[in-house]
């Protein structure tokens, strides 16, 4: 069953047509990022973003959108607002972050819009089962039908664009594969119709002077801009930037697994609490035990009793064996050693008596506790929540 969803109402007005850089400019923007994606040991395959085999070197495209400089009221930004959010494409299979479009698009909305709108997501047949760095991955088709609906389309088309993408590390030993070339739909129109004249790839070229076309010695220039070192600075903070933003979504998740994990373990624990009060009426003594027991959710494995008569009276037997041995222990005399005065008989004696007695209240313990632990599993069992049993001894 497809969950409902309803888009939040603010966008990104930084991501509008209107608003947005030319197409060519957003194409050359593109940048190849590698992240070595790692948790701590002990969360090591508590989720699907944690796997063994989503877990080690990293390879992706990126697209840097800006964001708006004041975010208040955000739920999905909150302790650090960055200036940016990336819009990411592996490069195993080329799927596109859904998780990367949605904060891009909507950085107002609330956590609850994002996990709407993760649930409606993850419920699609074609959305990737591999949520990599706590993303979830989907493919290039449906990321453009997607991209209209949260108003990014020409972003998302400049990150699918087949043009070659240069890599944002300034080391040219690091090897990153890029992502699989976009084979673009007949249906589809790519080229986005808004684009400025000649600075397209399929562009009509400016005529130039044949006196200048003929001369050998001149060197035709390269399409694309020369960069500078502020630029290659600029790309060197953006690929970090999105190194970041990957470990950063992958601390988040393991770290929500983690803390589900322990509710979960929390969960399971039986709660018993025993409170015992004496009464005395002249001769008479008697104990009044409250017995109150808080058993979990999903114990309904358990037996149940045919009815509360019979785990009233169980709870009775136990009871009445703990007072029998109560009343054993209170029988006995002293055994007087033969050929030794009184005194002397007095302290052979009580050492003896001392282990006696002792032995006697160690036993009567056990039996009161077996009684005890027998009454709390029987109200656990033919309750399953927390009740009070009030026990006349």
């Amino acid at each position: 069953m497809v969950p409902k969803r309803s888009l939040p109402k603010e966008f990104n007005p930084l991501l509008q047509p209107e608003s947005s850089p030319p197409f060519d400019d957003l194409v050359e923007r593109r940048r190849l990022g590698q992240t070595n994606l790692a948790v701590k040991p002990g969360q090591i395959g508590t989720s699907n973003a944690t796997k063994p085999e989503n877990l080690g070197v990293f390879d992706y495209a990126h697209l840097r959108a800006p964001l708006p400089k004041d975010l208040h009221g955000s739920g999905i930004f909150v302790s650090q607002i960055p200036e940016s959010y990336f819009l990411m494409r592996r490069s195993t299979d080329g799927y596109i972050s859904a998780t990367g479009m949605f904060k891009a698009s909507f950085p107002w909305a609330d956590v609850a819009d994002e996990e709407t709108e993760r649930k409606y997501i993850k419920s699609l047949p074609t959305t990737s089962t591999d949520e990599t760095a706590g993303n979830v991955w989907i493919p290039p088709h449906f990321a453009l039908k997607l991209a209209e609906e949260y108003k990014i389309a020409l972003w998302v088309r400049a990150l699918l664009d087949p043009a070659p993408i240069d890599k944002g590390s300034s080391d040219p030993k690091k090897s990153i594969s890029p992502p699989p070339t976009f084979v673009v739909p007949e249906h589809i129109s790519f080229q986005p119709p808004h684009s400025t004249p000649g600075r397209g790839r399929g562009g009509r070229q400016r005529s130039g002077s044949p006196a200048k076309n003929a001369s050998p010695n001149k060197k035709t220039a390269s399409p694309r801009k020369r960069a500078t070192k502020a630029a290659h600075a600029a790309h060197a903070a953006h690929a970090s930037a999105a190194s970041a933003t990957l470990q950063t979504a992958l601390n988040n998740a393991a770290t929500a697994a983690e803390s589900r994990s322990q509710a979960g373990e929390d969960g399971e624990k039986v709660r018993v609490e025993v409170d015992s009060a004496v009464e005395t009426n002249g001769t008479t003594e008697t104990t009044h035990t409250n017995v109150k027991v808080e058993l979990p959710a999903g114990s309904a494995e358990l037996p149940l009793p045919d009815s509360t008569e019979e785990m009233l009276n169980t709870a009775k037997k136990m009871v009445e064996e703990a007072r029998k041995i109560d009343g054993k222990g209170g029988k006995g005399g002293k055994r007087k050693a033969e050929g030794l005065p009184e005194e002397d008989e007095a302290d052979a004696v009580q050492p003896a008596k001392k282990a006696r007695v002792l032995e006697d209240e160690l036993k009567r313990e056990k039996v009161k506790t077996k009684a005890l632990l027998g009454l709390s599993a029987t109200l656990a069992i033919g309750y399953g929540f927390s009740r009070t049993l009030m026990v006349l001894c």
